[in-house]
């Protein structure tokens, strides 16, 4: 029935496994961003790079990002974009903590966390 499947879609959307994942747009060149997304950051939490944030892969700084020891995810649309996905590719092998996703990923992973940020 209609309320059977509304109830089964409410107890799913309810059962989030993560905490917080944050949505960077920006590259690293505004520390500030960055700096305030790393404190905000906890264990359960993960990063998503879109945008401009993609840059930040390719950047001598990304480690400050990395350090944090959570799941550093990037969109790959964006990357296709700005014409990084082979420099990312590349770069990978080097910063396996990062994975690249599609857009259905983007989406199953706003839906796995109990809330998103978006550091604009």
């Amino acid at each position: 029935s209609d309320t059977s499947i509304r109830n089964g879609y409410q107890s799913l959307m309810t059962q989030h496994i993560f905490e917080t994942l944050h949505i960077i747009n920006k590259s690293l060149t505004d520390r500030h961003l960055y700096q305030n997304c790393i404190e905000a950051a906890q264990e359960a939490d993960a990063i998503l790079l879109i945008e401009s944030g993609v840059y930040s892969i390719l950047d001598n700084d990304f480690s400050m990002l990395s350090a944090l020891n959570i799941p550093i995810y990037a969109l790959q649309v964006d990357l296709t974009a700005r014409g990084l996905e082979s420099k990312i590719k590349t770069s990978i092998d080097e910063k396996p903590r990062v994975t690249i996703i599609n857009d259905n990923a983007f989406v199953d992973l706003c839906c796995q966390y109990k809330r998103t940020i978006s550091w604009f």
